[in-house]
């Protein structure tokens, strides 16, 4: 490894050294310099002479306007390339000549790839081998089987690479892919139950190939590197449809890339396994099946929301009502109901579209967010004109979520009548059943429990089992495997709309909430501490004591 260093060290003071000797010529020979390294190639451009061509006459076509081309020249005295330029003239086009060193012809010529991709993609045959994925799945077993696998593809093989990637990724239940360019290479890191973990550093000219095969299964412009830029694209395996959803932001070193893997299973939890303790799930059975009114649900980005939100679509869908959603974006695809996506570049924003949704008589909304006074007062009019409506807010906790309606221009009658249930959530990571180890908290801990969960906690504080995190090759060696949530759930009875309707601070509501007894997120992240779930460790990392 430390030779390998240090041949890429002394390859890079080669380059340098030859693009200073290559600017010098430029400048006497009065021709612009050129380097290549990073730089977008038009794929019209390319398409106009063959790799090989390219390749002896040591040159590279690097843009296409009409019949004006743009090109990089290595060697002006190079036969082939005086040869070459002539044919161009003779089929009519001019050109103005870059002059660029041997080694940025080498980094430009793999871009030939994009050409080969863009064909197949035009001709629907590009994709993501399902079998070669299902393959990797049943390989991998770890982050270092990983690192491994990732090390042993060809260079070149960008389909195989990435096949790796996304394979390993779903091996163990990733929800995210980052590529991070830095200077010396490209991080590709894995989030794994919310905590992201680096996997492997690819060389840069291996990420920018990576990039071009991304952005063209996502349909995303190669050409665009200056600004932010969206796609998706789809993993047809044999149990189920993986839909990838691609986020490209520009960065210091090159593009950033992020994969949201929208994997069905994660949809597929029941409203049972999310972490509702039965008291909790009764109260939902209750408030879901009302016909009309208001639920949110509050928590920051990365909380759960949007899982808990579709678990109670699932739970409430059957043939006889119609349910609209209105998502931004659309993440699943839910069989059975009407899903439409924000395009606000279009016009149908949060607003826009729900009031176009309310006129197709739906009986059920889903709402993404709410975000702005136009969405807040539809949706709080909707759940009053018999519609029930789920949606989300972002709030640190439920009793933030009135005084952020009051701030969005909501009224305060027509809040209180149309609110339903207000939850606050976030996800902690589980410990792994397989590897926990048992210890004793110190007395001042305990003493410290017991008194946050007085009256709450069926059983002594200091009798129970407290665990730990060890690690194991099941848990990647990290000690937790998946998550669940931790909850806050308050129902609006007729005590709770007395209060809203006079236009209570924040303070206010916690004190209420405290009056009623309502078990905070922070006293159900410790009931589920007791139960052995999760560790104190881990719910001070996510959540604030109450």
């Amino acid at each position: 490894m430390a030779n390998q260093s240090l041949t890429d060290k002394l390859a890079e003071i080669h380059r340098q050294e030859e693009e200073i000797s290559t600017k010098s010529l430029a400048q006497k020979l009065n021709l612009p310099y050129l380097d290549l390294f990073g730089l977008p190639i038009d794929p019209d451009g390319l398409k106009i002479l063959p790799e090989e061509t390219a390749k002896k006459a040591g040159l590279i076509i690097v843009r296409k306007q009409g019949k004006k081309l743009e090109i990089a020249l290595s060697d002006i005295k190079n036969k082939e390339a005086k040869e070459t330029l002539a044919s161009l003239q003779a089929k009519g086009f001019s050109y103005f000549l870059f002059l660029v060193s041997s080694s940025s012809i080498k980094d430009a010529l793999p871009h030939y790839q994009e050409i080969n991709f863009t064909e197949e993609k035009k001709s629907g045959q590009v994709e993501i081998s399902a079998e070669t994925v299902s393959q990797v799945q049943g390989e991998v077993s770890g982050f270092e089987n990983i690192k491994e696998k990732i090390s042993q593809v060809p260079t070149g093989k960008i389909s195989d690479l990435l096949e790796i990637i996304i394979g390993s990724a779903l091996k163990i239940d990733a929800s995210d892919v980052h590529f991070e360019p830095k200077e010396d290479g490209a991080v590709l890191k894995y989030r794994l139950d919310g905590i992201l973990h680096e996997i492997s550093i690819l060389p840069l000219k291996t990420f920018a190939l990576v990039l071009s095969r991304i952005k063209i299964l996502s349909e995303i412009k190669l050409n665009i590197k200056a600004i932010a830029q969206d796609g998706r694209f789809t993993i047809k395996l044999p149990s189920s449809n993986i839909e990838i959803r691609v986020s490209i932001i520009p960065g210091t070193f090159g593009e950033n890339i992020v994969l949201r893997i929208l994997n069905p299973k994660t949809i597929a939890l029941n409203l049972e396994n999310l972490g509702f303790r039965p008291e909790e799930l009764e109260l939902l059975e209750k408030e879901i099946h009302k016909p009309n009114g208001l639920i949110i649900t509050t928590g920051p980005t990365g909380s759960g929301k949007t899982t808990t939100l579709y678990a109670f679509i699932k739970k409430v869908m059957r043939p006889e009502i119609k349910i609209i959603t209105l998502e931004d974006p659309v993440e699943y695809r839910l069989p059975g109901i009407t899903q439409t996506q924000v395009e606000s570049e279009a016009g149908y924003t949060f607003g826009n579209g729900l009031r176009a949704i309310l006129r197709q008589d739906p009986d059920v909304i889903l709402v993404g967010e709410i975000r702005d006074s136009e969405t807040a007062k539809t949706a709080i009019n909707a759940s009053l004109t018999g519609h029930l409506v789920f949606s989300t807010l972002h709030t640190n906790d439920a009793a933030g979520a009135i005084p952020r309606l009051i701030d969005l221009g909501a009224d305060l009658g027509s809040l209180s009548s149309s609110l339903n249930l207000i939850m606050a959530q976030r996800l902690v990571r589980r410990l792994c059943p397989d590897c926990r180890k048992e210890y004793k908290p110190d007395k001042e801990i305990l003493e410290k429990i017991e008194k946050e969960l007085e009256g709450v906690a069926h059983s002594p504080v200091e009798k129970t089992v407290f665990y730990k995190p060890a690690g194991c090759s099941l848990c990647n060696h990290t000690g937790y495997k998946g998550r669940i949530g931790i909850l806050e759930l308050i129902p609006i009875d007729p005590e709770f709309e007395k209060l809203i309707a006079s236009k209570p601070t924040h303070a206010d509501i916690v004190e209420f909430v405290k009056k009623k007894k309502i078990i905070t997120m922070y006293q159900d992240a410790l009931l589920k501490t007791l139960a052995g779930v999760t560790t104190l460790e881990e719910i001070n990392r996510v959540i604030e004591e109450s």
